[in-house]
């Protein structure tokens, strides 16, 4: 690991940005995604596609992030039903297929198993899929669970997910997403003292004896805070896989700047995602143009150039969170947008986010618009150095 250190320091940072939560094997879990991205992308996407397919190779191909997180997840009205058995071969399935989906498109995606091979992978023009795990209920419950799903190159684990589990709790849903808290979460007991449970913050120096990178994304802010100290104190960092700005919309989802700036402190990365639902700026902002579109991406630059001013420098990576049950920002332009599409208008201007080939011009549209994009193309160097920090921190 030394050498491998030493020889990534000597190498010149990779340009480029990462997805840090995106779910290429969700079809495998939640049947309403269809056959997955194998299928031919039907015609007349949109942006308002929550449980509808998102992701189709032919898009995914298309320009983007240089690096896809992919997690694997429980549908979470399921797990209350999963033995440990059960759960772990629902996880491995679905790391199965992304192995298999890169193996079968080998000439676009590779599979990287490490950092190392991340790299190589990036250097051949491809782009690289990395595993990783969104909800830790019943798939770990000790050091030789998280020494599993290293083995399987799993990068990423996030603890909690939607609802409270054994290793700690979670924030919950509001407004029309409140039916999502039915399996039980922070705010149904003490949102002041919810935290991680007895076992919670052995379970995380599991994650982080076995080399891997701890997602802080759905913790109630109780289990942050209790998460923080133990990373800190191995020296590893962690990231935030889809989050929005506390500061733009107050939403128990989003994250305060103090919660930003500690992960950034940390060496950690930070994924903005567009979810439609936490856009909104609320309360509305004193001068906001007039010709601001809401719900597009005149609201996610309010997040995104929020989050990048508060840690000038900063990598911040990008967290689309395509087929995990969210819409995502809207058109500007066009018959569901904002005003009439100008002759220059392109796909994105008139269809919003409605799949993944549509990542590259929304972040060349931010550009245009004034926005830093240098933090989002600092990204990929900084998820592989965060892995490769905390492969180096392993136990013996």
């Amino acid at each position: 690991m030394i050498m491998a250190l030493l020889s990534h320091a000597l190498a010149d940072p990779i340009s480029g940005y990462v997805d840090l939560h995106i779910h290429l094997a969700a079809h495998l879990t939640v049947p309403v995604y269809g056959a997955g991205p194998e299928a031919k992308a039907p015609s007349g996407l949109t942006n308002l596609h929550a449980l509808e397919p998102q992701i189709f190779a032919e898009q995914l191909a298309e320009p983007g992030p240089t690096i896809l997180v992919s997690l694997a997840y429980a549908n979470p009205f399921a797990t209350v039903f999963e033995s440990r058995r059960s759960m772990r071969a629902r996880m491995d399935r679905q790391l199965d297929f992304v192995e298999a989906l890169c193996a079968r498109h080998s000439e676009r995606f590779g599979w990287a198993k490490t950092p190392e091979e991340a790299r190589s992978i990036i250097a051949s023009g491809r782009t690289a899929i990395v595993h990783g795990i969104e909800g830790a209920t019943k798939i770990l419950s000790g050091a030789e669970d998280a020494t599993y799903w290293a083995t399987r190159g799993v990068a990423v684990i996030t603890p909690v997910h939607l609802a409270d589990n054994e290793i700690g709790g979670a924030w919950c849903q509001e407004g029309s997403l409140r039916w999502l808290n039915l399996p039980g979460c922070q705010r149904e007991s003490d949102p002041a003292t919810h935290g991680l449970t007895g076992q919670g913050p052995a379970r995380v120096r599991d994650l982080i004896d076995a080399g891997i990178v701890v997602d802080l994304a759905h913790t109630s802010d109780a289990s942050f805070a209790e998460i923080v100290p133990i990373l800190r104190e191995r020296g590893v960092a962690p990231v935030y896989t889809h989050v929005t700005a506390d500061a733009v919309r107050r939403d128990p989802t989003a994250l305060s700047d103090a919660q930003l700036v500690e992960i950034t402190r940390l060496g950690g990365l930070v994924g903005v995602t567009a979810n439609l639902a936490h856009m909104r700026p609320d309360p509305v902002p004193p001068g906001l143009a007039a010709e601001h579109c809401p719900g597009t991406i005149d609201d996610f630059r309010l997040h995104w150039d929020h989050v990048v001013a508060l840690s000038p420098g900063a990598p911040v990576a990008w967290g689309s969170d395509f087929q995990g049950g969210v819409d995502h920002i809207g058109p500007t332009h066009g018959l569901k947008g904002c005003s009439p599409a100008p002759s220059t208008a392109d796909t994105f201007d008139i269809e919003g986010l409605a799949h993944t080939g549509l990542v590259e011009p929304m972040f060349a549209h931010l550009a245009a618009a004034g926005s830093d994009r240098a933090p989002l193309d600092a990204s990929a160097e900084r998820f592989l150095t965060i892995w490769e920090r905390s492969l180096a921190a392993r136990a013996p």
